[in-house]
């Protein structure tokens, strides 16, 4: 495990560790905080309700990534299949 590091979201400073690189922890910290900002400035008053719906945007961005990851490694699969069957005509 790499050595604690401190982010901040919302103004919240938060020390987290993980095996992931500094950089890439930084990253994904700036786009939380991107995205919780968004919706700041929206109907949400409460933090707990404004982290809990990003979060859920969030989940559903990577959800759909993952159906169209799915559909394409499928294509692919299916394109593959036809190519080897021209290939052995």
């Amino acid at each position: 495990m790499r050595e604690p590091l401190e982010i901040e979201i919302m103004g919240q400073r938060l020390v987290v560790k993980s095996e992931d690189s500094e950089e890439h922890v930084r990253t994904v910290a700036r786009y939380v905080d991107e995205q919780i900002r968004q919706l700041a400035d929206t109907r949400f008053a409460c933090r707990l309700d404004l982290a809990l719906v990003t979060a859920l945007n969030i989940a559903s961005e990577y959800w759909k990534l993952q159906h169209q990851q799915e559909e394409a490694h499928q294509t692919i699969d299916r394109m593959a299949q036809r190519i080897g069957a021209c290939l052995h005509r």
